[in-house]
């Protein structure tokens, strides 16, 4: 059950036949060929066992391309001489070569398909219900044996193969079929009842479906219109086979063609880890139902194990990052995803089956808990000290608001997932003690700081990130800012204009949030829970009008400079309307007066609200950043 080859030291998916990559050079090959080259000998022998999507064509999109064959193959009343409109295309295929055992098959080539497993499954289920026709009817003529060779293609002291295969689980309809499986009746051998349809995966039924309402199409055709359908079908029927040199390469191709849009690089992953890096076809299933479980939207579950799809595509690219200590671009996110995944199981001698329960499913689960605020999940959380748990929520909302919704501190999140793993113990991690974590958590606050204040660009907030990863690796404390650095990021949260942008609003909600809570925490008191942070209102409005600023705030270069700093805005605990941010200050101190933060509601004790009053409230705050983050 090991991941490494016998006898040779390296892992079973290293092998130079299962490569996924080719000698470099080497071009993407594009060839138009009728189907009857397609079908001919073993040269195409097609495979969809990695493909992620499973067959799922219905009666409505087969019905329409043996109506669509039929048009333009078969004579009829409004179309005497069909073939007269020429070759019938049917798009591109994209095929990635396979290994192929010449010496258990013979010489021919097998094929893993990128594009096309719908109209070439569908195309086979065609070809094996015009072949039941002619032997239901009698009407042979080595027409039986031809289509037969077709899906089954002969070949003498070999093994015998079938021309396309959907996963273990999916195929056995389609290899009953295809073969052909008959029964003593002569009849093939597929489910009757309703249990026994029933009983059948998804996959399996549409199969079954198609080849039926194939069978009823063409068993009402004359055996001439069938031949002419065959005939057209081998000789007219055309396919663009795109094989390009690696899979990245084809999954481009395919994208590129405006397919495959909802299959994104986290699908490709998928079945990476269930069937290209897992031996067992057991194990695939079992791993590959995991993952769908996983994967199901939480709302559509009454389960807290499932976490949506986008959630595992985010906490493997975090991951990888992590691990690997590299930023990953939006076009290399599979092959960056695939690296991880082997320098993993490299690392620790074991198959795609263990590496989903060891890192797909915690990562995805821990960043789910931290993205929905849901801290109590934590296994640290019941063992926690009610004032360490309280510092640790304090920390993590504020670097969940943050990396939520401010751009410059996103890449702090994945600093952020390698701390909630290691505090659970996952991933064979020695379980972190809650002091390092609330230290570690602290730094990262200073780090969001500094991203904030000194606008670095990506490769350096990258780097300090990474700088964190590798202190946390080594056990260390992440080094302290020197005090010109402190000094530095009070001064800009000090004289940064939040309020004057959409972004700065939402960080300035973060930080206050941040303080309020601190206030709470040092005077024992709960802290709020998230619903409660609604609106940030700027206490002296921008531009202001009405009588009460106009007598108070007469100077409108004051009011330009100071309006948008920390010092003049509160967060609000319910929505308000533009007219009632525009109000005076006496109106808006009776809505402070209600207010559940204390320092929107301490600003409830002034009689106005001018100048001084102002910028002592912008000393309040940086007295308490510097309380809160020892700065």
């Amino acid at each position: 059950d090991g991941g490494v080859t016998s006898g040779l030291g390296l892992p079973f998916f290293a092998s130079v036949a299962a490569s996924t990559a080719s000698e470099p050079g080497v071009a993407t090959v594009t060839t138009r060929l009728p189907l009857g080259t397609l079908f001919d000998s073993r040269d195409y022998i097609f495979c969809t066992a990695t493909n992620v999507r499973g067959y799922e064509w219905t009666s409505k999109e087969t019905g329409q391309l043996f109506d669509d064959l039929c048009d333009v193959a078969v004579p009829s009343a409004s179309s005497p001489n069909p073939q007269s409109r020429g070759d019938y295309e049917l798009s591109q295929i994209v095929l990635v070569p396979m290994e192929w055992d010449r010496t258990a098959l013979g010489i021919g080539n097998r094929y893993d398909v990128h594009d096309g497993q719908q109209r070439l499954v569908t195309l086979c289920l065609l070809l094996a219900a015009l072949r039941e026709s002619f032997r239901e009817k009698g009407e042979s003529d080595g027409t039986v044996e031809e289509l037969t060779a077709m899906l089954n293609p002969p070949k003498a002291r070999k093994d015998p193969v079938l021309r396309i295969e959907l996963r273990k689980r999916d195929n056995d309809i389609l290899r009953r079929i295809l073969l052909p499986d008959l029964n003593e009746k002569r009849k093939l051998n597929l489910p009757t009842t309703v249990k026994d349809r029933k009983n059948l995966s998804l996959t399996n039924r549409r199969v079954l479906d198609n080849f039926e309402l194939l069978l009823s199409s063409v068993t009402e055709l004359s055996k001439d219109a069938r031949l002419i359908l065959l005939d057209f079908m081998l000789e007219r029927v055309y396919l663009l086979v795109c094989v390009p040199e690696t899979a990245m390469i084809a999954r481009n191709i395919v994208l590129a063609q405006g397919k495959g849009m909802d299959n994104e690089p986290i699908d490709d992953f998928k079945g990476l880890v269930c069937f290209r890096y897992t031996r067992s076809e057991d194990d695939m299933y079992t791993t590959f139902d995991a993952w769908d479980d996983l994967a199901t939207p939480p709302e559509d579950t009454e389960t807290s194990k499932s976490v949506g799809r986008d959630m595992i595509a985010a906490a493997c690219l975090l991951r990888a990052t992590a691990t690997m200590r590299n930023k990953i671009i939006k076009n290399d996110q599979v092959y960056a995803l695939e690296r991880w995944l082997r320098h993993d199981l490299v690392k620790n001698n074991y198959e795609g089956k263990h590496f989903f329960k060891r890192h797909v499913k915690p990562a995805s689960l821990a960043l789910k808990r931290f993205r929905d605020g849901d801290y109590d999940n934590f296994k640290w959380a019941s063992k926690a000290s009610d004032g360490l748990r309280e510092k640790l929520v304090m920390r993590l909302r504020f670097l969940r608001r943050l990396t939520g919704g401010v751009g410059c501190t996103k890449e702090l999140e994945f600093v952020i997932l390698e701390l909630l793993i290691r505090a659970g113990g996952a991933e064979g991690h020695k379980s972190l003690s809650l002091w390092r974590l609330d230290e570690y958590l602290h730094s990262i606050e200073l780090a969001a700081l500094w991203m904030i204040v000194e606008t670095p660009s990506t490769a350096q907030r990258y780097k300090r990130c990474f700088d964190m990863l590798d202190a946390i690796d080594t056990d260390l404390l992440i080094d302290d800012i020197p005090e010109e650095e402190k000094s530095a990021l009070l001064d800009g949260l000090s004289k940064r204009e939040f309020g004057s942008t959409a972004g700065g609003r939402k960080i300035a909600s973060a930080i206050l949030e941040r303080l309020n809570e601190y206030i709470l925490t040092e005077n024992n008191l709960d802290m709020m829970p998230d619903e409660c942070l609604v609106q940030i209102e700027h206490v002296l409005p921008p531009k202001a009008g009405g009588k009460y600023w106009k007598e108070h705030w007469a100077n409108s270069e004051e009011n330009n400079e100071l309006s948008h700093r920390l010092g003049n805005l509160v967060l609000l605990s319910h929505k308000i309307g533009a007219r009632e941010t525009r109000k005076g200050f006496d109106e808006k101190r009776a809505r402070y007066e209600e207010e559940v933060w204390p320092l929107t509601r301490s600003l409830a004790k002034l009689d106005t609200w001018e100048k001084d009053e102002l910028l002592e409230q912008q000393q309040v705050n940086e007295g308490l950043i510097k309380k809160a983050w020892g700065l």
